[in-house]
């Protein structure tokens, strides 16, 4: 791992303007989340089955958690964006293969923070409305949506770099 070059994988301007929108999105949520709070009973939904209903239920304060963790993961990995030739890879880096090994890996990097932002963002909204008796449960889509994105996007990239050793 020492030995790998260290090249630095810069952002393009839709992978900038995506990091922009998801963390406006987590903002917004935690925005929703202080406007409402007044308004959230003092129990809230924490989880929820493959259906979309709520199956367990915490403390008003639980919720916090939802942009919270949104927040954190969309900065740990924005971190390690910073890092590519300290990551795992399939296949052996090389001087001829480390710049679209590094690139593949951090744009994997930036689709998971972002899609997992959104995903966060979107929770905080339903948790408060779902509480709030607004609404009865998630959509039964969403979940199986974002784990596709999410799944699909770790295929897409192994897919990727084995191919392009």
């Amino acid at each position: 791992m020492e030995n790998r070059p260290r090249i630095k994988v810069d952002k393009t301007l839709l992978q900038k303007c995506m990091d922009i929108v998801a963390l406006t999105f987590l903002i917004l949520g935690i925005i929703y989340l202080s406007l409402e709070w007044s308004g959230i009973p003092n129990r809230v939904p924490v989880h929820f089955n493959a259906a979309g209903e709520a199956d367990n239920w915490g403390s008003k304060t639980a919720i916090i958690l939802m942009p919270g963790l949104g927040i954190l993961i969309w900065g740990v990995f924005t971190i390690l964006e910073r890092y590519p030739h300290r990551y795992n890879y399939v296949v052996k880096i090389t001087e001829g293969n480390a710049a679209l090994q590094y690139r593949s890996a951090v744009v994997l990097m930036r689709f998971l923070k972002n899609t997992i932002a959104f995903l966060f963002a979107y929770l905080t909204v339903e948790c408060v409305q779902i509480a709030k008796g607004l609404e009865e449960g998630l959509v039964w889509w969403v979940m199986p949506l974002f784990l596709t994105m999410i799944f699909s996007a770790i295929f897409l990239y192994l897919v990727h770099s084995i191919r392009w050793r």
